[in-house]
């Protein structure tokens, strides 16, 4: 599969990617259809700190 998506990256980094990618739809999902809600309190501060850790995990860092 990771050769038809992207044949000139290595298959680990396309896992990441897809995982990352999966990982943030689920965030953008459970925030817009109430999930988190009575669960997770600070919402904000919960979304930032698991997209930053996504963003280690794709190797993009933000400044």
């Amino acid at each position: 599969m990771a050769g038809d998506i992207a044949p000139d990256l290595p298959a680990a980094a396309v896992i990441g990617f897809v995982r990352v990618w999966a990982e943030l739809f689920g965030l953008v999902s459970f925030e817009v259809f109430g999930h988190f809600h009575r669960v997770v309190e600070e919402r904000e501060a919960f979304f930032v700190h698991a997209v930053e850790g996504l963003a280690a995990v794709a190797g993009v860092l933000g400044e």
